[in-house]
């Protein structure tokens, strides 16, 4: 008999730490408690998180797509998604994750409509990506021109990313026929608490400046896109449901 998985045993994956668990934490809710899910995960990289969902939602049906999945995984498609792609048709999907994958793409307007077309009416799109704004991030920027993530030096076959921050992804995510539910940010380290007293001078300050700024965006979206996590926490989750 296999052995009931363990929470803790949730593999980090090719993001930071306690992404993977958060969101495969948030799927009961999403998917309404039901055993008979279907979950799609672009780009899966080699299926880490593909085969945790799996372990933990053994009725869930779930697929990947990467431009290089590992051999032998008919599980797992091999697929350019810089460009339209269509996977697994005609089937369509309850959830779609793409966990630190939007900053890879050119086009991220295009790569979230594909997306939408995958989903089932009522489906939810769960995207993550690194945060850029810390006050870390910001210190570098002043005094290096960069953010910690991103490098100024990229060689021709160096790995490259875009920087797309909050307020662009949940603009972009808008247009594509998504509605935001939640945003949240998590992962920190020890070291990351050493600019709290940092943060604490810059948080009212940035409060006031979102508040006082004309905008259609609601009180209730800034807040949850700006909140005093944002100043330290490395990453964030954002929750969307298809319009």
């Amino acid at each position: 008999m296999d052995s009931i998985p363990s929470i803790e045993e949730i593999p980090r994956g090719n993001t930071c730490r306690g992404v993977n668990r958060f969101i495969i934490e948030c799927l009961p809710t999403l998917t309404r408690g039901r055993a008979d899910v279907s979950l799609l995960d672009l780009p899966c990289g080699r299926g880490e998180f593909v085969d945790a969902v799996r372990r933990f939602f053994p009725h869930a049906t779930v697929r990947g797509g990467d431009v290089r999945p590992p051999v032998g995984r008919p599980d797992l498609a091999e697929v350019d998604l810089r460009r339209p792609f269509t996977l697994f048709a005609p089937a369509k999907f309850d959830v779609i994750t793409s966990i630190s994958g939007v900053m890879e793409f050119d086009n991220t307007l295009q790569f979230l409509e594909t997306c939408r077309r995958h989903l089932k009416d009522d489906g939810w799109l769960v995207v993550s990506n690194d945060n850029i704004a810390t006050v870390r991030d910001r210190w570098s920027f002043l005094f290096l021109g960069k953010v910690r993530r991103f490098n100024l030096l990229v060689g021709p076959d160096d790995p490259t990313w875009k920087l797309v921050p909050i307020q662009n992804l949940v603009r972009i995510l808008h247009e594509a026929g998504f509605a935001v539910v939640t945003i949240r940010y998590l992962s920190v380290k020890p070291k990351d608490w050493v600019w709290m007293p940092v943060a604490a001078l810059v948080w009212p300050l940035q409060w006031i400046y979102l508040r006082s700024r004309r905008s259609s965006l609601p009180v209730t979206m800034r807040r949850a896109m700006f909140p005093f996590r944002s100043l330290l926490m490395r990453h964030y989750v954002v929750l969307c449901r298809r319009a």
